[in-house]
C-alpha cells in the first residue's frame, strides 16, 4: 500500500519534474523542428499524426522509471502539447491527452508480462525491451486515438501513429545514448 510521507511527495514532486521536463523538451523539439518539416514534406491532410514523434520515448521511459505513476506526472505536459499543436493548426480532442496515455501505459504493462521479457532490469538487453513496449505501446495508442478522432480504428491511422511513436522512441534513444555519453566525456575532462 502507497503511504503519503513527506519523502514521498517530494521525491513525486521530483519525479513529476523529471519526467515534465523531458516531455517539454521532446514536445518542444517535435512541435519546432519536427512538425514544420513535415508540414514541407507531407500532405496538410496527414499533419495529425507526428512521422517523428519524440515524447513516445520519453513516456516509455517514465513508465519504465515509475510505473503507474507516471500517468499522472505526464499528463499536464500532454495538454500543454495539446493546446500548442492545436494552435499550430491540428485538431486534437480535449481527452486526447487522457486516452493517449492511458493505451501506451497499458501497451507498456502488457508488454511486461511476457516471460522471456521479465528479467530485464538494466541488463544489455533492456533496450529491446524498451523498443518492444515502446512498439506494443504505439499500437494500443494507434488504436485508442483513431477511434476516439475517427469514430472508429482506421488502418492508415493506426500505422501513423506506429510509425511516428516508434521513430520518435528510436531518435529519443538515440538522443539520450549521445547526451550521456557527452556528459561522461566531460566528467572524465573534469576528473583529469
Amino acid at each position: 500500500m502507497y503511504q503519503i510521507t513527506s519523502k514521498s511527495v517530494t521525491e513525486d514532486f521530483h519525479n513529476f519534474l523529471i519526467a515534465s521536463i523531458a516531455y517539454v523538451v521532446s514536445m518542444a523539439l517535435t512541435l519546432g523542428f519536427v512538425f514544420p518539416i513535415q508540414s514541407m514534406l507531407v500532405p496538410a491532410s496527414f499533419l495529425e499524426v507526428g512521422l517523428l514523434f519524440l515524447p513516445h520515448g520519453v513516456r516509455v521511459l517514465a513508465f519504465y522509471f515509475f510505473g503507474w505513476k507516471a500517468i499522472f506526472y505526464l499528463l499536464p505536459s500532454a495538454y500543454l502539447f495539446l493546446a500548442l499543436s492545436n494552435h499550430a493548426g491540428t485538431d486534437l480532442n480535449i481527452m486526447s491527452p487522457v486516452v493517449s496515455i492511458i493505451a501506451c501505459y497499458l501497451g507498456y504493462k502488457s508488454a511486461t508480462y511476457l516471460p522471456a521479457l521479465r528479467n530485464r532490469a538494466l541488463s544489455p538487453s533492456l533496450w529491446k525491451f524498451l523498443v518492444f513496449a515502446g512498439v506494443v505501446s504505439s499500437l494500443a495508442n494507434g488504436v485508442a486515438l483513431s477511434t476516439l478522432q475517427h469514430k472508429g480504428a482506421e488502418l492508415l491511422s493506426i500505422l501513423g501513429y506506429l510509425i511516428g511513436d516508434v521513430a520518435g522512441l528510436i531518435v529519443c534513444f538515440l538522443m539520450l545514448l549521445y547526451v550521456f555519453r557527452f556528459a561522461r566525456i566531460l566528467a572524465e575532462a573534469d576528473n583529469a
